[in-house]
């Protein structure tokens, strides 16, 4: 590495210090109260995230650019829409946290060392750590997906089967919603809660299908909305049928999965394969010169 690259990149590393200071000094008791609410866990360094909020309140980021909403919809899936905001205010934060604070250590470190591969080895780990929040939100939103889909045959075979029996779509509802507490379960008991408050059955048909996000779930909530409107006594043949199909997508998505984990265990197999291919072959070639 050239002196000029080290000198730039010191000069860089000390820009950034001195900004990380500047907000330290300025804005560190600021955001207590809010950052307590954080899991360490899930956040790491969380403590630190009012670096990183406090350079979203002195530029006045926008938050509610077209990214920054399908996000937070995101966001709302997992925390819900109350908190939407709050958790897409603290995650953006603590992305700029941590390229304010870890882009410098990179930069003293390539620096000082002289190593160009050690900086770019640095910045990628600085994006990985900064991607990593996004990637957290996406990953419980997956799981989320495959729960609701999971549940969905045995809430469509419960429903069905009340609704067969003779009780009306809002009864039967609601003694299906508090049959179990995972995340299906759940969005049924808030949706019955809905109805109890005054929100009408369709509206809360509408709330339901959209917190789910699942197509999956806007069709079953259309075709019980459509009976709420119409009347008719296709419902119940109207629900056998989806019952059928969703136990069928079920068993296809137990087997996708499978094929999955089985691709997934080809990988450290791999790994090992290679990293014995090496321990082989690099004697070898070191012998022959």
């Amino acid at each position: 590495m050239d002196y000029t690259l080290t000198y730039v990149l010191a000069g860089v590393g000390t820009l950034f210090v001195l900004i990380w200071a500047v907000l330290f000094f300025k804005y560190k008791d600021k955001y207590d109260d809010m950052l307590q609410v954080l899991n360490t866990n899930q956040y790491p360094l969380c403590e630190l995230y009012y670096i990183g909020l406090g350079v979203i309140d002195m530029f006045h980021i926008n938050m509610n650019s077209t990214m920054g909403r399908r996000k937070e919809k995101r966001i709302a899936q997992i925390y819900g829409e109350r908190y939407a905001s709050f958790y897409h205010y603290c995650i953006l934060g603590g992305q700029i946290t941590y390229i304010l604070t870890f882009v410098p250590v990179c930069c003293f470190l390539s620096a000082l060392l002289q190593d160009k591969m050690l900086a770019v080895v640095c910045f990628v780990m600085v994006f990985v750590l900064v991607y990593y929040l996004d990637m957290r939100i996406n990953n419980a939103v997956d799981q989320r997906k495959d729960e609701i889909l999971s549940e969905y045959p045995e809430v469509l075979s419960k429903l069905t089967l009340l609704i067969n029996a003779g009780m009306v779509v809002r009864e039967a509802w609601k003694q299906v919603a508090y049959t179990g507490d995972s995340a299906l379960y759940q969005e049924m008991q808030i949706a019955s809660e809905e109805m109890n408050n005054g929100v009408s059955e369709i509206d809360a048909l509408y709330n339901f299908s959209q917190r789910c996000v699942l197509k999956e779930i806007r069709k079953f909530a259309s075709i019980l909305s459509q009976n709420l409107q119409k009347g008719g006594s296709e419902l119940t043949l109207s629900l056998r049928y989806m019952n059928t199909e969703s136990w069928e997508e079920k068993k296809n998505m137990a087997k996708r999965k499978g094929e999955a984990a089985g691709q997934k265990l080809m990988i450290p197999l791999m790994m090992i394969f290679v990293g014995i291919l090496m321990m082989i072959m690099v004697p070898i070639f070191t012998n022959m010169f």
